[in-house]
């Protein structure tokens, strides 16, 4: 290595340096103010947090409902994030068949409503996008809506929407359930 190249190595590290150590650090009167900035972004965390249905807090949940096909369904919890809400659930089927239950997703047929008539769509995982079961399988997971749940009076969690609420031969049941977003307990429903 020859010494101009030493030397302009040394100089780039050197003022590499010197970036890094003038953003590590506010200088002395800069202290108060990066504590208010501080201060400010954990209040505005705070008022987006307030947005948000249990102020953003995961709540276990003990709902089940079973479809006529043999398919049971259960809620373990739910939780309002920031851009998404996302239910926790376990399917069992009980069938000799596979299930979905997002056979539809096109037409956009999983959702939850909410009590204002808006619909928070189902994004579902790439590798499953119909949310199939084997047949005598259990499917544990979490379903994430598409947009934060805020707080309101209720919400419906609604799968395979055009399909059959009673046949007992179908492969794409139909749930609809009433989620626990009051102080009440969870309810159910088909």
């Amino acid at each position: 290595m020859t010494f101009a190249k030493f030397l302009t190595l040394s100089a780039a590290a050197l003022a590499l340096s010197a970036c890094q150590q003038q953003t590590a650090a506010p200088a002395d009167g800069n202290t108060a103010q990066a504590g208010a900035t501080a201060g400010t972004e954990t209040a505005t965390a705070a008022a987006e947090g307030a947005k948000l249905w249990n102020n953003g807090e995961t709540k276990p949940l003990d709902s089940q409902v079973g479809h006529p096909n043999g398919t049971v369904l259960q809620l373990t919890s739910l939780q309002s994030r920031q851009t998404e809400t996302v239910v926790g659930f376990r399917v069992i089927n009980g069938r000799d068949r596979d299930v979905e239950l997002n056979r539809f997703n096109s037409n956009r047929a999983g959702y939850l409503v909410l009590d204002s008539g808006e619909r928070l769509y189902l994004s579902p995982p790439a590798t499953n996008t119909r949310l199939a079961i084997p047949a005598g399988q259990t499917f544990e997971g979490e379903l994430v809506f598409l947009g934060r749940l805020a707080p309101v009076r209720s919400a419906v969690l609604v799968l395979n929407e055009n399909s059959s609420a009673d046949n007992q031969y179908t492969t794409t049941p139909q749930f609809r359930i009433d989620l626990p977003v009051t102080n009440g307990q969870a309810g159910a429903g088909q």
